[in-house]
């Protein structure tokens, strides 16, 4: 009798999930106004700027540990040398595609045992470097649930990414 066992692709599921936001993202940061991509809301919000900044800080951070250069820096000190990278909407979105695609290229070269590698994030909090990995493109879609709550702020109900 034979068995056959297929494994779970998790670095191509990650990967996909990952260009697929980049696409949600880009789509929901050229919703925002030119006018109102550094503006501020309450007196204690981030602007869409800031937010994409952050998120893409994770990223590098990330790609970098992929490949082999665990940084130790904090990550606000990550997310203002990329925040000059994001200050218009286009060289945002360039800047989000590029950071995309260098992640996954690592995601794709990291070998198991470097997943399996616990490192210590620009958090505090050591953990391998595959959990690392998934929080950083979950931390994409985190921002890009903020992007849409400023798009609300301005009047703006659409779901972008979705065509509308």
């Amino acid at each position: 009798m034979s068995t056959t066992s297929q494994g779970i692709d998790a670095r191509g599921y990650l990967k996909g999930w990952l260009m697929g936001l980049a696409d949600m993202y880009q789509k929901d940061i050229r919703a925002i106004p030119e006018d109102k991509w550094h503006a501020t809301y309450g007196g204690c919000t981030r602007s869409a700027c800031d937010l994409t900044a952050d998120a893409l800080s994770l990223l590098v951070w990330t790609a970098e540990a992929l490949k082999g250069n665990v940084v130790v820096a904090e990550e606000a000190y990550i997310t203002q040398q990329i925040k000059g990278e994001c200050s218009s909407r286009e060289s945002a979105c360039a800047r989000l595609g590029t950071a995309c695609g260098v992640f996954a290229a690592a995601l794709s070269d990291a070998s198991d045992e470097a997943l399996n590698t616990v490192v210590t994030p620009p958090w505090r909090m050591d953990a391998p470097l595959f959990m690392i990995a998934q929080i950083a493109v979950s931390h994409v879609w985190y921002h890009d649930g903020q992007l849409n709550y400023i798009h609300t702020l301005l009047g703006d109900g659409k779901v972008h990414w979705m065509g509308d």
